[in-house]
């Protein structure tokens, strides 16, 4: 016999499974109403999907890291290009990208 517990999550994943091929179906009946939406439109979908994935992924993410500390004001992009650029990092020598990629062949190796 097959306990209740395990039932359920066979269940679950079975429902996950659905879920994600439903998705699929989705994403493809909307690339042409995407193609027919304005660049600002699309941009304005691209970020309520953002935000909803984020909003999915804030409880594992405080779980695991913790929750964010209210009192440490976070820097914008632009304020922290500023203050790259302050420090004599140049944008255009990629640094974060050469560093991503001299990881990746480190641990290809």
């Amino acid at each position: 016999m097959i306990p209740p517990i395990t039932k359920l999550l066979i269940k679950i994943d079975q429902l996950e499974w659905d879920l994600a091929e439903i998705k699929k179906e989705l994403e493809k009946l909307q690339a042409p109403v995407m193609k027919s939406l304005t660049s600002e439109e699309r941009k304005a979908v691209r970020s309520a999907r953002v935000r909803a994935q984020r909003e999915r992924l804030r409880p594992s993410l405080e779980n695991t890291l913790g929750k964010p500390d209210p009192d440490i004001e976070v820097p914008t992009a632009e304020e922290l290009q500023q203050l790259l650029l302050k420090e004599g990092i140049k944008p255009e020598d990629n640094l974060g990208s050469r560093a991503i990629i001299k990881e990746r062949e480190r641990r290809s190796e």
